[in-house]
């Protein structure tokens, strides 16, 4: 009970401090990286999170920072023996958007420890731009695919690069999680690539664009996803049933058409189809009588 006392109290004593910092109050600050009783990244974590690259709250942070030498061992940090301090630097220069700190986060993303490798990844994906992509697309190609690494992807790309890169031959082993990030930004400028990879893709890409493209909420996507009802693997017939239900709730007015390209897998070949599409069938029909009611009662 002490012990938690202590770290509720230091807590808020450097949330103070940074929340002085922030407003431009202070300039003073006294970041322990090595704190035993509560995390004070994961704190700064919390409180630079909804601050912009280009804020006037994180330019004070980063200067106070640099003006107290914290910065110096919290970038010495990522190098350092324990692999919980590595983390806590991980986290820190993440929430500084600390581009200089590149060089050190990258090799980490190959670090044994998942918890380590997640947190250099999660650095990366708040730092963003061109170079924090290239190194997860890297060791995404190299690695494979890892759900941390995937949505920091999401996060770090620049506009377009998602895009780029599912247009790329260069990056084969890794379409399928760079349509997965594609997918997590919803981006229209994603949909023709995603609807081309759901055409020319391998068994396992044209899933994961399918889902991809249901997770975009564009009403443009629907055509692309109704014709892969019709593909050979069953794996993406349910990709493409699971897709049209995500798209059919942004827009109403496909609703009945969804209906009946669902409803006619209801004789699939496949029984896992056959199931899917009945499950669908009932929630459609639910939504689909809701409707007619309220249009009535109008």
């Amino acid at each position: 009970m002490i012990k938690h006392a202590r770290g509720t109290f230091h807590r808020a004593a450097l949330r103070r401090r940074l929340d002085a910092i922030t407003t431009g109050k202070s300039t003073r600050l006294k970041f322990d990286l090595d704190a035993t009783t509560f995390d004070p990244a994961l704190l700064l974590s919390q409180v630079a999170a909804p601050m912009h690259a280009d804020s006037a709250e994180l330019r004070r942070l980063n200067a106070a920072f640099r003006e107290s030498k914290a910065l110096k061992r919290v970038v010495e940090g990522l190098s350092a023996p324990s692999t919980e301090r590595r983390i806590r630097s991980c986290r820190t220069v993440g929430a500084l958007r600390l581009e200089e700190a590149l060089p050190w986060l990258t090799p980490l993303l190959r670090a044994g420890d998942v918890r380590l490798a997640s947190a250099a990844a999660g650095a990366l994906g708040r730092i963003g731009g061109m170079r924090s992509a290239d190194a997860l697309l890297g060791v995404i190609q190299r690695r494979g695919p890892r759900r941390a690494f995937i949505v920091a992807l999401a996060r770090a790309a620049p506009d377009l690069y998602l895009e780029a890169a599912l247009c790329s031959r260069a990056w084969d082993r890794a379409l399928g999680p760079v349509a997965v990030a594609a997918g997590l930004r919803r981006r229209r400028t994603a949909i023709r690539p995603l609807t081309a990879l759901l055409g020319a893709g391998t068994q396992r890409q044209r899933v994961i664009s399918c889902r991809a493209l249901g997770w975009s909420k564009a009403r443009v996507a629907i055509p692309s996803v109704i014709q892969a009802l019709g593909d050979p693997d069953w794996r993406v017939r349910i990709s493409a049933i699971k897709s049209l239900m995500l798209l059919q709730a942004v827009s109403p007015p496909d609703q009945l058409q969804v209906f009946l390209q669902i409803e006619s897998l209801l004789t699939d070949t496949d029984l896992r189809v056959r199931s899917a599409a009945r499950r669908s069938v009932r929630r459609l029909t639910s939504v689909l009588m809701n409707r007619t009611g309220r249009q009535q009662w109008r």
